[in-house]
C-alpha cells in the first residue's frame, strides 16, 4: 500500500512539473517540418504492444500521402501519450481506440476517439480545466491535468483541441486536435 501511495504521489508530483513548464512563459517549441501521416504511424506502432497489452484494440485511419506540418515531435507525443494514457486508464477492456488524420488546406486534424464509456455529460464542458478528471467513480488516479497539458501544447503549435459534442457513429469519446498544415512556398 506504501509502495502503491508512492508510486502515485511520485506520478503526481511529475504532473506538476509537466504543467508549469507548459505554462510558464518562457516554454518553448522545438518544431520541425515533418510529415505528420508518417510521425503518427510511428507514434502507434511504438505503442501498440501497451494497447494491445492493456486488451484495447486499434483502428487507425492514416493517409498514404504525406502531411507536412511543424511540430515538436516529443511535445506532441506527450500530448498523444496523455489522450492514449486517459482512455487505457477509464475504459474497459476489448475498447476500440479510433486515430484519424484528416489532411485540410487550413488545418490538419486528428481524431483520437474510443467506443469506451464516455465522460458524463456533467463533466465535458470542464474537462481541459487543470484537476478535472473523467469522473469521480472511475479507479485508476490520475492528477487531472493531462488535458490541460494537451491543450497548452496544441496551442503553442497554433492549434486546438476540442472534445466533438457529437462523436461519429459507434464512438462515445472524440478528441478533435488541429493543427496549421506547413505548405511550401507557393502553395
Amino acid at each position: 500500500m506504501i509502495q502503491r501511495k508512492a508510486a502515485s504521489l511520485a506520478e503526481l508530483a511529475g504532473a506538476f512539473h509537466e504543467y508549469s513548464k507548459v505554462e510558464h512563459p518562457r516554454f518553448v517549441l522545438h518544431t520541425r517540418r515533418l510529415d505528420l501521416c508518417e510521425f503518427l504511424r510511428a507514434y502507434l506502432a511504438a505503442r501498440y504492444d501497451e494497447i494491445d497489452l492493456a486488451g484495447f484494440a486499434l483502428e487507425p485511419e492514416i493517409p498514404e500521402t504525406p502531411v507536412w506540418c511543424r511540430v515538436d515531435e516529443l511535445q506532441l507525443s506527450r500530448a498523444l501519450d496523455n489522450l492514449l494514457a486517459n482512455a487505457l486508464r477509464y475504459n474497459r477492456l476489448g475498447t476500440v481506440l479510433y486515430v484519424d488524420l484528416e489532411p485540410g488546406a487550413a488545418a490538419v486534424t486528428i481524431r483520437v476517439a474510443d467506443n469506451g464509456d464516455g465522460i458524463p455529460p456533467e463533466r465535458r464542458g470542464r474537462i481541459f480545466e487543470p484537476f478535472v478528471t473523467g469522473s469521480d467513480s472511475r479507479t485508476g488516479g490520475g492528477s487531472g491535468l493531462g488535458l490541460s497539458i494537451t491543450r497548452r501544447i496544441l496551442e503553442k503549435h497554433g492549434g486546438s483541441i476540442a472534445l466533438n459534442p457529437r462523436p461519429a457513429p459507434g464512438r462515445t469519446t472524440e478528441f478533435v486536435l488541429t493543427l496549421p498544415p506547413d505548405h511550401p512556398d507557393g502553395e
